[in-house]
């Protein structure tokens, strides 16, 4: 049976990848976090702290960087410039942040209209939460993805998993409890009632305790077997296209991940990268200034970006892939207009 998918959807979506149908994101949101590094970092550096700085920042990288990626996700707050001077070439998503003081002035009907690709938003989600707790979170994505898709706006959601026991997700006794929360995750946000089009998911393994690849003081909670079965099992119950998030993992250990997760057979549709692959540049930033930020942005910045376009051509599959292919999509007209 074909796959309903509405043009303005499949559209934008195909905006969004490259010329093989995978996504390769540059995502700049973050909005109170990154605010709170800049201000982090240039108090470090003993400068003044201006919020026009993070606007400057995120335009800089815009400019220099979306010609490199397929696509480039932007907030309201910070990223107006910087939707400004990306590369036409370049598909943008929109942070949907309904948690920000701007929501009130925020509807998807509003983003249509300026010209976005797509919209994302984040949820923390626990599947072995409350009922309650859970029943409010899934009614809300319910309501944001009949929004989408009335507005014909693929629908980007990004779960933050989480254990109500075990906070410290840098400890083994999380790592032994991510496969599970990721993959139930998985299985219910891919359901059909939430019209989710690309779930940005965490890999369901932290490889600091992988054997193998774990550092001289963690131990092993999983054999690379082991691991290599659950990121297959992961890709496999999904029902939607999913993208690896970059998270909390640095650059090196987010591309051990994602190629091992493609040689274990996950068909993931590409990555999103955050300033996981610019680790260094709010830094360089506060320290040199606009020219040191774009000397470093044309050599390490986009060599980083380079080397996961590279382990996206060995190994991510195109999004409509998990629909069966592009022959297997029945694409008709929206008929709501906004």
């Amino acid at each position: 049976m074909k796959t309903k998918l509405s043009r303005g959807k499949f559209e934008n979506l195909q905006k969004l990848a490259d010329d093989e149908g995978t996504l390769n994101i540059l995502g700049l949101g973050g909005q109170t976090t990154f605010q709170k590094s800049m201000q982090a970092a240039q108090i470090n550096a003993k400068n003044k702290f201006d919020i026009d700085q993070c606007i400057e920042f995120k335009q800089i990288l815009s400019e220099y960087l979306s010609p490199d990626v397929s696509g480039i996700l932007l907030d309201s707050a910070f990223g107006t410039k910087a939707k400004q001077v990306k590369s036409k070439d370049t598909g943008l998503i929109t942070v949907y942040d309904l948690s920000a003081k701007t929501s009130d002035h925020l509807s998807l009907n509003r983003l249509v209209h300026t010209k976005t690709n797509g919209v994302k938003v984040r949820v923390n989600y626990n599947p072995h939460a409350d009922e309650q707790t859970n029943d409010e979170k899934l009614a809300w994505l319910e309501r944001v993805g009949a929004e989408a898709l009335a507005s014909d706006l693929p629908l980007f959601v990004e779960p933050i998993v989480y254990d109500d026991q075990v906070s410290d997700k840098a400890t083994a006794e999380f790592a032994k409890l991510q496969p599970t929360l990721v993959i139930d995750t998985i299985k219910e946000l891919t359901k059909e009632r939430y019209h989710i089009d690309i779930l940005q998911i965490e890999t369901p393994l932290n490889f600091a305790f992988v054997e193998g690849f774990t550092g001289e003081t963690a131990t092993a909670v999983y054999s690379q077997r082991q691991a290599a079965k659950l990121l297959k099992e992961a890709s496999d119950t999904t029902t939607r296209p999913f993208i690896y998030q970059s998270g909390h993992n640095t650059l090196e250990s987010f591309q051990v991940a994602v190629k091992f997760a493609g040689k274990s057979g996950a068909k993931f549709a590409g990555v999103m990268t955050d300033y996981t692959a610019l680790q260094d540049s709010i830094s360089v930033y506060t320290k040199n200034g606009e020219k040191g930020l774009q000397q470093w942005l044309e050599t390490t910045g986009k060599s980083n970006l380079t080397s996961l376009s590279e382990i996206l051509d060995n190994y991510a599959t195109p999004w409509y892939d998990r629909f069966g292919g592009l022959k297997n999509l029945d694409i008709f007209d929206n008929p709501i207009t906004l």
